[in-house]
């Protein structure tokens, strides 16, 4: 019996053995892409290069180069030691004399290597997903209502409390930049709001909230209990450091190359008294700024601080992080476009819902990851949920980043592949059947297609 529970096992094993030498790990749902592998194999290759070479002479250009590449060639690494593992382990169990003892710690160790393979697969794919350049840096997060009008202003107050507990729990220094409510209408409607998250890779932990969050609930003037849907948009933009000293990459004011670059020239300065509720100085003295960027239309206007100054440095700030991340935003949806061309992937814009907050049923549902939970509470708290539907959105992110990845590369090979010789013409002395079309065909052959030519008898079936 227990002969027979090491065959089976062993059967087991062999199947699975099989499947991961050849590159295609079927006992879970993770996979590699041959692909991506070859274009992993070729950066270990470079690190390999530029190590040798570093040997020799020392380049600081080369070394930084060497620095980004190590963490694929390490994980390419262990990808093929644990392969070999794998291929030597079934070699012994295909071995005829290795004994019953040896095959059961054989058939162990297959078992152990085998768990390790889903996580050696996303460690190699986050390996090759390019580094978004504004991950390192700072953000902020503007709030706006949409449609359902003063219950959507309502609904932007919950998800800015919501987003200043999450950073309070994180630990996230967290700035309350501007708040615009209207002139008329509900004290807790709120028009306009701006949180500045001022910790280094804030951009990376939260910009996956970008997008249209939809609520669904009964507003507190319904008299007749009905449901009501409304909707508020939320930006998610990369902010520039405050010290010019402060190495964050891309925050390279004065280089024109930089998504934070602005010429002063094409800004437009308009000042202002603050107007709407407040103390003395509304509606009394010129402090409040609104910049124009005339090539894009963009208009920021700031009137939170008493002082011109500080409105002034606030308001370039996020003019600044509104035009990196168009700029951004046009980069990727360019490339998406060629993606969609050649292979129909696309990424799923700002504009898009993706998100449903349902008071009634106390649910929350991320419509990008598929995932729900009914704890909404805690969701509006900051809690611990909102960290769960935050790591869903980014496992989702990450697969359709690798699937992007996947897309460029096979495109690139079938780019780079020399397409067939050319056949020669077929000039038949009399007309062909059309298999296709069951009639005879006298049409001009595609010279790179593949056909298969069956001369046509009159009278012959087929």
């Amino acid at each position: 019996m227990i002969a027979a529970r090491l065959v089976n096992r062993h059967q087991w094993f062999q199947s699975a053995i099989g499947s991961v030498v050849r590159g295609r790990w079927q006992s879970t749902a993770a996979a590699i892409s041959p692909s991506l592998l070859a274009r992993a194999r070729s950066i270990a290759g470079e690190h390999e290069s530029i190590s040798r070479e570093l040997q020799n002479e020392y380049n600081s250009q080369k070394a930084q180069r060497m620095g980004e590449l190590s963490p694929v060639a390490k994980a390419v690494g262990e990808w093929d030691a644990t392969t070999k593992s794998m291929a030597e382990l079934q070699q012994l169990l295909h071995d005829p004399s290795t004994d019953a003892e040896l095959r059961t710690l054989a058939t162990e160790e297959i078992e152990q290597t085998s768990s390790k393979i889903p996580t050696l697969i996303s460690v190699l794919q986050s390996t090759l997903i390019p580094k978004d350049p504004f991950a390192p840096l700072p953000c902020l997060l503007e709030i706006r209502p949409g449609a359902g009008g003063s219950e959507a202003g309502i609904f932007v107050g919950d998800l800015l409390r919501m987003y200043q507990a999450y950073c309070k729990r994180q630990g996230l220094q967290a700035i309350l930049v501007k708040m615009d409510s209207p002139a008329k209408g509900s004290e807790d409607e709120i028009q306009e709001a701006i949180l500045e998250v001022d910790s280094p890779g804030a951009y990376e932990t939260l910009k996956c909230e970008a997008g249209v969050h939809r609520v669904q609930r009964v507003p507190a003037t319904e008299a007749q209990g009905r449901t009501h849907t409304s909707a508020a948009s939320v930006l998610v933009l990369p902010s520039f450091p405050e010290h010019e000293n402060e190495d964050f990459g891309t925050a390279n004011l004065d280089d024109p190359a930089s998504d934070f670059y602005i010429n002063a020239q094409d800004v437009r300065t308009d000042v202002m008294r603050a107007r709407g509720a407040g103390g003395q100085h509304v509606n009394t003295t010129d402090s409040a700024i609104r910049l124009t960027h005339i090539p894009t239309n963009t208009v920021v206007s700031i009137q939170d601080a008493r002082s011109q100054h500080k409105n002034r440095q606030k308001a370039w700030r996020v003019l600044r992080s509104k035009l990196a991340q168009g700029r951004r935003d046009a980069r990727e949806d360019e490339k998406a476009q060629l993606r969609v061309s050649v292979v129909g992937i696309a990424r799923m814009g700002r504009g898009d819902k993706i998100r449903t907050y349902n008071w009634g049923q106390q649910r929350v549902t991320d419509h990008r990851s598929g995932f729900t939970l009914n704890n909404l509470g805690d969701v509006l708290e900051g809690g611990q949920s909102l960290d769960e539907v935050m790591e869903s959105v980014k496992a989702w992110q990450k697969d359709r980043e690798v699937e992007a990845l996947v897309a460029d590369e096979e495109a690139e090979a079938a780019r780079k592949k020399p397409s067939a010789a050319p056949a020669k013409d077929i000039a038949p002395t009399r007309p062909l059947h059309c298999w296709s079309h069951n009639s005879t065909c006298t049409r001009l052959l595609n010279r790179n297609a593949i056909y298969l030519v069956v001369p046509h008898d009159e009278g012959t079936e087929k």
